[in-house]
């Protein structure tokens, strides 16, 4: 049976060179997100920002308003 990595390595061959360029980009994307902190790790770092989300998801929809006040 084929690994993974020859499985994706044949998909990609029968690709056009420029989709196989957009592979890449793609690839590379995923490279560079992994290495960075994701926007719910930072916000749940703070205390009072973690609270806050809490406290909105705890509140019912009818205590809700439709409208921004910022």
């Amino acid at each position: 049976m084929n690994t993974l990595q020859e499985k994706i390595h044949q998909e990609i061959n029968t690709l056009p060179l420029t989709s196989q360029k957009e592979v890449l980009d793609f690839v590379l994307f995923l490279k560079n997100t992994l290495n960075t902190e994701s926007d719910s790790d930072y916000l749940s770092k703070d205390p009072k920002i973690k609270q806050a989300i809490i406290d909105g998801l705890n509140t019912p929809l009818d205590e809700c308003s439709d409208r921004l006040d910022w």
